[in-house]
Parts: C-alpha cells; structure tokens; sequence
C-alpha cells in the first residue's frame, strides 16, 4: 500500500476542516498523511488545530503567517512532497469544506491503478441534498471555457466512469509522475481556476484524467470562493479562462477555433447589452482590453516557456475532446431566460 499524501488548507474553516480530517480517519485506505495547511487564518484556528490535531501522527500541521491563496498554498506543499527521495505515487487534494465517503481514497487509487491515469476525479455530491451533484470534472468548449460538469444534476446521472478535461481540485488525486513532468499550479491564478489550467495543460500533453464514480465526497459547495467573490473575483476568472486556452493550446487548434471565439464573444457583449447585464458587459470588456492590450506579453511569455518544455499532442486528438460551444450556449441562455438559474460563469 502506498502511502498517499492529502493536502488540506484551512483558512478561516475550523469547524469544517475538522469534520473533513474526522471523515478522513474513517477510509478504508488507512495509508495516507494529511499535510494539513492553515492558509493564514485569523481568530483562533491555528491553535484550535494545535490542540486538537497536533499530536495526531497522521497528520502534519503547517501554518503559513499570511493566507498564500489556493495556488500558492497548494504549490509550497505540492513542491516539497515532489522533491521527497522518492516521491510518492500519488498525491490527494481534498477541500476543508468536504467530508469524505469512507471508501473514497480507496476508490480513487484504485481507478488510478486500473486505468493509468494522470488525474482521477471525485464523485462531488451536494453535501446539503445528497440527490444532486456538485461536479464531475471538467469539460473545455471550443471557445475557451473550461466548465464543471455536472453542477446541480441528479446523482444519478453519474455512475459510469467517462474521461475529461481535468478535475476539480477540490477532490482529486494527482499521478506524483505526471506533476513532475508537467509540473504544478500556475501561480498566475490565485483562488480559482488553477485547477481547470492543470487539467487541461495534462489532457494538451497526452494523460487522461478519468471521473470515478464510487470516489465520492459531499461538498459544502464555495464557502471559501463565497468570501472573496466580488467583482474583481469575476473579472480574473474571465482573464484566467483566456489566459489558459491561449498559453497552452497548440496553433492549429487556436486557427480552427478563432471563428467560433470571435463570434461567440461578440455575442456574449451583444447579449448583455441588449438584456442590460451591466456588471457582466463590464466583466467581459474589461477582460477582453486586458488580454489584448496589458496581458498579452505575459501570455506570450508563459506560451514559449510551456511550448519550449513540452510536446502536446497533435491537435485533432485535443479538439475531439473540446465540445462545440453553440449547443452548450443555447443551454445556458435557455437556463438564464426562461428558469432564471444562474450561468456556469455566475456561479463562480
């Protein structure tokens, strides 16, 4: 049994990311170390965590003076686990706002061993009505976004394993191999986003990142992303979702797709003018002006230092697993105008 490490960060959570390290003592897989991360907390969080986790030999308490973000807080762990002689087979992200299944590591390692695959995928299920999803991984349109899949769908729905563009790093287990290869989390993001760029650049460069069903964790569903959400918050991910496609995806892949990109962003400025979507027009300029005319040479600069390190795969073999944004869209502007439920890009 190899031992598999579980990151955890803690900011401002102690009552969830107790109950999460409480479901984690339960796994059948008993082969595993919490490196348990207090993200800069204020209030007494560290030293609860002190005194209720500190002599506990599963796990390994790190306390960080200033909250890192998600990236950077993960990237400062997921670094050191890698230089470890050797370095595990597998390394585990779990939420704090999470409580595992007692068979969900066990189910994740064996997908891992069963298919070969870089990234296995989490079961999300809502942890406040176990009948629907929270998310299933990933799915890239051909106009750039990459998508949870799932969100709010009957549980189900989702009992086959089935590739995808990647995982929610909320719940997921990462190949130490495929990491060191590919290397970790773009510290260009901060608290979001991140995990859909790795999942993608691992999907671009030929691993396969597979949902598996009986892994499965009941998640509290943005309590940490519902602190910090605002209209800056709204506006990096949009940058993210361009900086992403652009910094990893092959030439022939960008050509193919431009006509799709063009016409669905015009539409979208289109759209929110005519329905008066005044924050979200405002959004979506901001982040195409800054794209084109502020963040155009770090793109340029992260695009020749990836495509200098790594060989992607040819191009048809990516755009097959893209899905074409026009279906999706009719979708989702059936959601918005006749239900009224929210859009993939409001709910982040």
């Amino acid at each position: 049994m190899t031992t598999v490490p579980i990151i955890i960060l803690n900011w401002n959570g102690i009552d969830d990311t107790l109950e999460c390290v409480g479901s984690l003592m339960q796994q059948s897989y008993s082969n595993f170390t919490i490196w348990l991360v207090d993200n800069g907390s204020g209030g007494r969080d560290a030293q609860l965590l002190e005194e209720k986790l500190g002599g506990n030999p599963k796990v390994k308490l790190i306390f960080n003076r200033k909250n890192l973000g998600f990236t950077r807080g993960n990237n400062a762990v997921l670094k050191e686990i890698l230089a470890m002689a050797p370095p595990p087979q597998y390394i585990a992200l779990l939420n704090n706002d999470t409580a595992a299944d007692p068979h969900w590591l066990q189910n994740l390692i064996r997908c891992a061993e069963e298919t070969k695959a870089g990234i296995v995928t989490s079961k999300m299920v809502n942890y406040f009505d176990h009948r629907y999803m929270d998310n299933a991984g990933h799915r890239m349109l051909n106009t750039a976004e990459i998508i949870p899949i799932g969100h709010m769908e009957p549980v189900g729905k989702f009992e086959k394993r089935f590739e995808n563009m990647g995982s929610c790093a909320g719940a997921t287990l990462y190949s130490a191999a495929m990491l060191q290869h590919i290397g970790v989390f773009d510290e260009y993001f901060d608290t979001g986003y991140e995990d859909a760029e790795l999942g993608a650049r691992a999907v671009v460069l030929g691993y396969k990142s597979i949902f598996e069903p009986q892994a499965i964790v009941f998640h509290k569903i943005s309590r940490s992303v519902n602190k910090i959400r605002d209209y800056e918050y709204l506006l990096k991910i949009q940058l993210n979702i361009f900086y992403s496609y652009f910094k990893i995806m092959p030439y022939p892949a960008l050509l193919a797709n431009l006509p799709a990109l063009l016409f669905k962003y015009a539409s979208v400025l289109l759209m929110d003018v005519v329905f008066l979507r005044w924050q979200f027009l405002k959004v979506m300029s901001e982040a195409i002006y800054r794209t084109i005319f502020k963040e155009s040479q770090r793109i340029r600069q992260s695009r020749r230092a990836f495509f200098k390190k790594h060989h992607p795969v040819p191009s048809w073999p990516i755009m097959k697993k893209q899905e074409f944004f026009l279906w999706f869209d009719i979708k989702r502007f059936y959601k918005f105008m006749l239900l009224r439920k929210p859009t993939t890009f409001e709910k982040y």
